[in-house]
């Protein structure tokens, strides 16, 4: 990634799944970091998402889920990206994520996964340690 380039985050809610205060609390912290973000909206497929992600040329797909779906989207999203030739997207996962799924999440290719009340410094780090980017302030 070129350092005159912002990271650009698509953060999504995938299925029924209408919990979105974290997110949107998620969604002003990063930008607050420098970061761009964009916002699904409610009720996408791992398909919408991907094309999302696509055309908005981002750098990573965050995906929140609340529902226990979690294992079945991100594997359904890591094969889309890779079917579309997008792998260069990474992808994060948030929410009730229990932590003996993030082993398999990380054999999957997901780069992170986090937990309700996970500080969002603890994400916008994460966010740049898997970038080469400088964020502007």
């Amino acid at each position: 990634m070129s350092s005159n380039k912002k990271v650009r985050i698509l953060l999504a809610k995938a299925g029924p799944d209408t919990h979105v205060r974290g997110l949107s609390i998620l969604m002003v912290r990063l930008r607050d970091a420098g970061m761009e973000t964009i916002y699904s909206g409610l009720y996408q497929t791992p398909e919408t998402v991907v094309a999302a992600a696509i055309q908005e040329d981002v750098d990573f797909i965050f995906l929140s889920s609340h529902l226990g779906r979690h294992m079945a989207l991100a594997e359904q999203i890591m094969a889309l990206l890779k079917e579309k030739g997008a792998e260069h997207i990474s992808l994060a996962v948030g929410g009730v994520i229990p932590p003996r799924d993030f082993a398999r999440l990380k054999e999957m290719g997901v780069k992170g996964a986090f937990q309700p009340h996970t500080l969002t410094s603890t994400v916008i780090d994460f966010v740049r340690s898997q970038t080469t980017e400088v964020t502007k302030k």
